[in-house]
């Protein structure tokens, strides 16, 4: 799992947009913010998610491994 992957990893390049306008046809002069901003799909979310999901769980693992070796030393610590 790409451990960097940025939400322009999500984008939706086909033109079935989820946010109003649907992105098609030309942009007046003053859209221009507009179009710069992502077109997200509901398989792009999802996706997102079930990735930020696994890496908190990765991270959350670590934590725990991380947790109990500083109980133990301490533990050792406190036994001397």
């Amino acid at each position: 799992m790409d451990e960097q992957a940025g939400p322009g990893v999500f984008f939706n390049n086909n033109n079935n947009s989820v946010l109003g306008g649907g992105g098609k046809g030309p942009l007046p002069d003053g859209d221009a913010g507009e179009a710069a901003r992502a077109q997200y799909s509901i398989p792009g979310i999802l996706h997102f998610l079930q990735h930020e999901w696994a890496r908190f769980e990765v991270e959350r693992a670590q934590w725990e491994v991380e947790r109990a070796e500083l109980q133990r030393t301490a533990a050792y610590a406190g036994a001397a």
